[in-house]
Order: structure tokens, then sequence, then C-alpha cells
């Protein structure tokens, strides 16, 4: 059975992040390895550096040093490739030890103005990112379609700057996820894993997460399409609990089976009593983490210890 590296996310534990004060970065580190992940991808996009905790070199020594106690690899995460804020994380990714950071535009702009921006920000950090050893992986978040990131990363032209694939993301920007692999396949270094169903709510189209397995996303599909790209590195990402509209200006949604409206109200875990929302996020990461073993034992393949 071929064996291949599986991360966690901390924004699969979000809500005991953010509600739990016993759970914190190292906590979480903890609980991936009971889980049978190899590594993490932390979050450290926001004030404080969010899911990471903490911004003193102090705390990233122990971070690093947890890391390393526990033999788990890092990935780190952020948003906004203007110059500044990625060498800044950068150096933040080094002193905890992580070799790849993951980034999504944070500009206001016309496409073809962020199309233009992003490519000169990660012009200007691969040589940078080149120095320090870390991979810069540009996400296909809520903004570009996939043969967008295939563009910016064409004029790009860097090893050092690749694509992080996400199963659902392509759905806010009306492009099938399938579709969306396709354009990115030459670029993808990394990827996300979640699920998500779509719902109508007020008139609007939205993507809801939901526990992986419960949702309308072709997970099987493209995990067994992504494996066969020659991936060896998943980051599974539970999103249980968070919507995200769905682009009008990108026109109609795909007619294809992950687009099948549900006509309900959102669930928000961040409007949820506290307790709902600590029971529901953690119910919804062990229920995902059976169903994706399942699925890894049918395409054989070992990803979780």
């Amino acid at each position: 059975m071929k064996s291949i590296e599986c991360h966690l996310h901390s924004y699969s534990m979000i809500n005991h992040l953010n509600h739990d004060a016993s759970y914190d970065v190292l906590r979480f580190i903890e609980h991936a390895k009971e889980l049978g992940f190899s590594g993490v991808n932390i979050s450290a996009n926001g004030p404080g550096y969010r899911d990471l905790g903490g911004t003193s070199d102090e705390h990233f020594a122990k971070v690093k040093a947890h890391l390393q106690q526990l033999n788990m690899a890092c990935e780190l995460d952020t948003s906004d490739t203007r110059v500044p804020h990625m060498t800044e994380l950068l150096n933040v990714a080094q002193a905890i030890g992580a070799t790849v950071l993951r980034v999504y535009t944070r500009y206001q702009a016309s496409v073809g103005e962020l199309i233009k921006w992003t490519i000169a920000d990660l012009k200007a950090l691969a040589p940078v990112a080149e120095q320090m050893g870390i991979l810069i992986v540009l996400e296909n978040h809520e903004d570009f379609t996939g043969m967008q990131v295939c563009e910016i990363l064409d004029a790009v032209d860097s090893p050092w700057v690749k694509a992080l694939y996400d199963y659902g993301n392509s759905q806010n920007v009306a492009e099938d996820p399938h579709v969306a692999l396709t354009a990115m396949a030459p670029h993808v270094a990394r990827i996300h894993m979640k699920d998500h169903i779509v719902i109508r709510h007020e008139g609007k189209l939205w993507t809801q997460g939901v526990a992986i397995g419960d949702g309308t996303l072709p997970f099987n599909e493209l995990t067994s399409r992504l494996l066969g790209m020659g991936l060896s590195r998943l980051c599974f990402e539970n999103s249980w609990g968070y919507v995200a509209p769905i682009s009008e200006s990108h026109g109609d949604i795909p007619k294809t089976p992950c687009f099948a409206v549900f006509d309900r109200p959102p669930f928000v875990a961040q409007q949820m009593p506290v307790e709902l929302a600590l029971e529901g996020e953690m119910r919804a990461l062990q229920d995902g983490v059976e169903y994706f073993k399942a699925i890894c034992r049918d395409l054989g393949v070992n990803a979780l210890n």
C-alpha cells in the first residue's frame, strides 16, 4: 500500500482555537498527531498571526520545538501577496520550521489588475523564497479561476512559486472543481481537502462548509485524480460551519452535480452558542477523518498512521 503524508489544517479546529482556553496551537499539534496526521498547516492569517497564537521569537521557538519533538511537519498559511507582508511571513515560516507558505491576493480591483499585481509580487518574492528554501503556493481562493491562477504562475515561471488547489473554492467563482483542477494541474504542489454544499438563501447562492463526506463535492474523484498526478502530501481541512458567497460576476453556476442547490438558511459556527459550535466542529472532524480513511483504503493509500 502506497503511503502519503497528510496534514491537518488549523481551520479544522478554529472554534476550539478561538473559544477553548485549553486548546492552543501546541494542543492542536498534539491533537493532529493523535489522529494520525504527519503534519499541520497553521493559519497565520490575521492579527496576532491568528492560529499560530503569538508573534514573539520565543513563541516561534516553542512551536518549532514542539513540532520537532512530535516529529510533525509544518506549513504556514497567510493572505495578501504584497512583498513586505510576504517577506515578514516568510521569516515567520522559517522561525517555526515551516517549509511552505500559502497565500492568496487581498487586492481590490478588476480581475486584470489583480492578475497584474499578483504576478509582480510573486516575481519579486520568488528569489527571496528560493534563498530561504520555502515554497510559496498561490491558492485558488475566492477570486481567481483555475485558468487565471495558471496564467499568473506561467508568468512568474519559478519553481519556488507553485499552486495550491482547494477542492471547493472554485465554486465561489462559479467554476466546477474538475475544470479548475485541469487548468491548474501543471502547477499544483499542495492541496486543501474540504467538502461543501451549495445553498440558496434570500435569493443568493452560497457555499456551505460541511463535514467531509456530507457534501456534494466530488471528493473521491478529486482525491484519486490528485494522487494520480503524483501528489504525495494532502491537507485535510474541516470547514464545517463556514459560508461564503458565490460570485455573480462569473455568470451562471455550472449544471454539474456538485452545484445542486439546497434551499435552506446557512449555519454559521461563529454565530452559534459556543458549546454547540465546539461539539459540532469536533464531531465533523471525527466523522470526516473516518470518511477519509475509508476513501484511502479504497484507493490503496495509507495516509493516516
